[in-house]
């Protein structure tokens, strides 16, 4: 299964972005002093882009973690992600920025 980023599946799909219209969200973690909360102030990082299968299923949100000791982009799970379009943020459930860091990294050139 190929994955592709939002550009590329809008150029062999009839869909609209829709929901993937999420780059340049913020990222938080949903954790406060290690427990499960729905607002942090724990910032991760921000969207770079999101990752589809070819059926048009998000399979990885990619954060760029800017600012982090790591300053990479780095590839989070879907089913770890919860997008809130209203707060115009993405939330990582149960992941500290140290974890985030620890993320498979991410290469625009390669895609991977």
């Amino acid at each position: 299964m190929a994955l592709m980023t939002i550009d590329e599946y809008s150029l062999h799909s009839q869909s609209p972005y829709g929901d993937y219209k999420i780059r340049g969200f913020a990222v938080h973690s949903d954790l406060v002093a290690g427990m499960l909360s729905s607002t942090t102030e724990e910032r991760l990082g921000t969207v770079a882009d999101v990752l589809l299968d070819d059926t048009g299923r998000i399979q990885y949100v990619i954060i760029d973690l800017g600012a982090s000791p790591s300053g990479r982009q780095v590839s989070l799970p879907a089913d770890r992600a919860r997008i809130d379009h209203k707060s115009e943020t993405v939330y990582a459930s149960g992941l500290t920025k140290e974890q985030a860091e620890q993320l498979p990294a991410f290469n625009s050139q390669t895609g991977r």
